[in-house]
């Protein structure tokens, strides 16, 4: 660990121009509708398929189911259903409905294509809804003629499938009210199936961790004193649950906000001298509920705190602030200008 007297090479942080910026209510869904795997709410959905496809000589297999955050894309193959009375969108490329038309129903022309298309549809939204295995039973009907443009989507399902050996991507765009009950769905299983108990945690945002020697500790918290925490100035931190190391992450701007996206890989614990003294630098601390432990723990999930985005850090000894600092950059390195 090193130190620098004037620190003229040393830069403050811009995290209002390194952090990449998600909205809010996209944040929010991260641990619920983006994480869930829709496909568990509808286990009798092969059943309805598999002897229909059979009877065509067609093998269908699904590749991935992943829910996003964005629009079907814009097509001239695209229906509209309703899912308990709100409307929803079945889209696919041009191109791939040729090829889905070409499997099934060979050398067809255009209108009977369509005939086919628009039959298979029909009978996949009435699949859905006899396999829809929710707490409350849903009805899912079919809107012939609806305008597609019109139908207000908040998110969809991609669903990438091969039709024998022809690749294809189906997307279904829902509604507000569809994505909020698969969010809360989402949300309570994993809360139910994990071990957290009740109560609330104190998270904390930790950059760095030092092993100072007791001697020099008065000369690291002095106003003004630059220290070189050798680590390479990224988003990537660790949170803390109380004084536990938890999860890696990686800092965001959440609306002026700090935010943290869970990351997958092991956590990185740096190994601390005996006899020196443990200092962390760390973002303001945050308190929430014990059970929201649980979303937050996949990967993707995105914690939204109320800790405005700046570089200001504190420096702490046994959970206790001991310093205020400035969060700073020094040959691609972090350091900090202790305030």
């Amino acid at each position: 660990m090193t130190t620098s007297g004037d620190g003229n090479d040393v830069q403050l942080w811009e995290p209002h121009r390194v952090l990449r910026r998600v909205q809010a209510g996209d944040a929010l869904l991260s641990r619920g509708f983006l994480r869930c795997r829709p496909e568990k709410w509808f286990p009798a959905l092969s059943t309805h398929w598999t002897p229909v496809l059979h009877a065509l000589g067609v093998e269908a297999k699904i590749s991935e189911i992943k829910p996003v955050l964005a629009r079907p894309p814009a097509t001239d193959v695209a229906f509209v259903g309703t899912v308990a009375g709100e409307q929803m969108i079945l889209a696919m490329e041009g191109e791939a409905a040729d090829a889905l038309s070409d499997e099934l129903v060979p050398g067809a022309g255009p209108k009977a294509a369509a005939i086919v298309l628009e039959y298979f549809i029909r009978r996949f939204l009435g699949s859905l809804g006899l396999s829809w295995s929710g707490p409350e039973a849903t009805t899912v009907t079919f809107d012939r003629g609806a305008d597609v443009s019109s139908v207000p989507v908040v998110g969809s399902v991609r669903v990438a499938l091969t039709v024998n050996t022809t690749p294809i991507t189906v997307w279904i765009g829902l509604g507000q009210r569809m994505v909020d009950t698969l969010d809360g769905l989402w949300r309570r299983q994993v809360q139910v199936l994990s071990k957290v108990s009740g109560g609330r945690s104190t998270i904390r945002l930790e950059v760095a961790q030092l092993g100072v020697p007791p001697q020099m500790l008065a000369e690291y918290l002095t106003k003004g004193t630059v220290i070189d925490l050798e680590v390479k100035a990224s988003e990537s931190i660790t949170l803390k649950v109380g004084n536990k190391p938890w999860m890696p992450a990686r800092l965001l701007d959440v609306g002026g906000k700090l935010g943290c996206e869970m990351t997958p890989g092991a956590l990185t614990v740096p190994q601390i001298a005996e006899g020196a003294t443990q200092l962390s630098v760390e973002f303001d601390s945050l308190e929430m509920e014990s059970a929201q432990l649980a979303e937050l723990s996949q990967a993707g999930a995105i914690l939204i705190s109320s800790i405005p985005v700046s570089g200001v850090v504190r420096l702490v000894i046994n959970q206790e602030k001991v310093a205020d600092a400035r969060l700073c950059v020094y040959e691609g390195r972090f350091a900090i200008e202790v305030q």
